[in-house]
């Protein structure tokens, strides 16, 4: 009797909850008419998506897993917008790819994906508004930065407008058992993350090389003998069984992607600002140009040199800090580091991604 008498209750909040979600989807089409009456105004409004969520996670208490929630508004932030406009969202493809994981965690499942390849193609998407965002991989918590990413963005007009991380969680997928494995396929990337366990377990198995996890699956699935490290996703899609799961040598790897489109989100509080700056040959110039980030107490999160292609051994500095453009401190630092440097250039500031 109680068991039912809890049931009936949950039955009636999900009546609740439904009730709602027509309502709050009846405001979106109101909010879409609206904004189609106004020139340049986005549906998807990366600071508005972070405020919303990190409100609600303030009001929760840790009641209800944080997780969830997150996971929960954005796929209803992604329905509420795919009734004002749809994004078109390029990512690494095949579909299946850790990229496509990212896209479908950040945007939500309402959203028209779009398979890309290879990952600096998804510049040029953007870029001649096939797609209206893109998501990029810029580095992982085990391998470091990628590197032809970062390089790209020394040559676009587009902003970084957020960051999100997603788990990397490599599985050994074949339809043949281990003991029949003889050739693996996997991006390289995946290969050195994994290479401990493929020394123990398949030795004397081949490693091919491919453009993406997703397309190291399709080959899996369409050859005896053949396995692929990839995702949980791509065994789904392919129909590739996982014959061994979790097979990195990091249990907590971690890829951070950015989210590239044509717009700059304006402050949510919680941002990050990432840019490119090119010393003076003189001696100290890197000492004086950091010096500026810390007078201003600007935290500085990640520092990483390349060349600059302008000349032989000259280099620009990829730097990123807490805060927004829009932050006083920051646009007395910006202004004083184009009195020091050769060129400064603002990629972006963004609402801070959670790991």
């Amino acid at each position: 009797m109680d068991l039912t008498k809890y049931r009936d209750q949950i039955n009636e909040i999900d009546d609740q909850i439904l009730a709602l979600l027509q309502k709050r989807a009846d405001i979106s089409k109101q909010v879409g008419a609206v904004k189609a009456g106004i020139d340049d105004v986005q549906v998807y409004v990366p600071h508005r998506q972070k405020q919303i969520i990190e409100r609600l996670k303030a009001q929760n208490h840790g009641e209800f897993p944080e997780a969830a929630l997150e996971a929960i508004w954005t796929e209803i932030l992604s329905a509420s917008r795919s009734l004002q406009d749809p994004e078109r969202v390029a990512f690494l493809g095949p579909v299946g790819s850790f990229g496509h994981l990212a896209a479908l965690s950040h945007f939500g499942a309402s959203t028209e994906m779009i398979p890309i390849s290879p990952q600096t193609d998804i510049f040029t998407e953007v870029e001649a508004g096939r797609a209206d965002y893109g998501v990029v991989a810029i580095e992982n918590s085990a391998q470091g930065t990628v590197r032809d990413v970062l390089e790209r963005f020394q040559r676009t007009p587009l902003w970084i407008c957020a960051e999100t991380f997603q788990p990397i969680k490599q599985h050994l997928l074949s339809k043949s058992p281990l003991s029949e494995i003889r050739c693996v396929y996997s991006h390289p990337q995946p290969f050195a993350q994994c290479k401990t366990w493929l020394k123990r377990h398949l030795s004397n198995a081949e490693q091919i090389e491919v453009v993406s996890t997703s397309e190291a699956a399709q080959r899996a699935a369409q050859e005896l003998s053949a396995a692929a490290i990839a995702s949980e996703l791509a065994g789904k899609i392919y129909e590739v069984p996982i014959v061994a799961n979790t097979i990195m040598d990091e249990p907590d790897n971690t890829t951070r992607f950015f989210v590239i489109g044509r717009h700059m989100p304006d402050p949510s509080g919680h941002d990050r600002t990432s840019m490119f700056f090119a010393i003076r040959d003189k001696v100290g110039a890197l000492y004086e140009a950091l010096s500026i980030l810390k007078k201003a107490e600007l935290n500085l999160s990640y520092l990483e040199s390349l060349p600059s292609r302008a000349g032989l051994w000259e280099y620009v500095f990829f730097v990123e800090m807490e805060g927004h453009i829009a932050d006083e401190r920051v646009i007395v630092a910006l202004e004083q580091l184009e009195e020091l440097c050769r060129n400064v250039n603002v990629l972006g500031s963004y609402p801070r991604g959670t790991c």
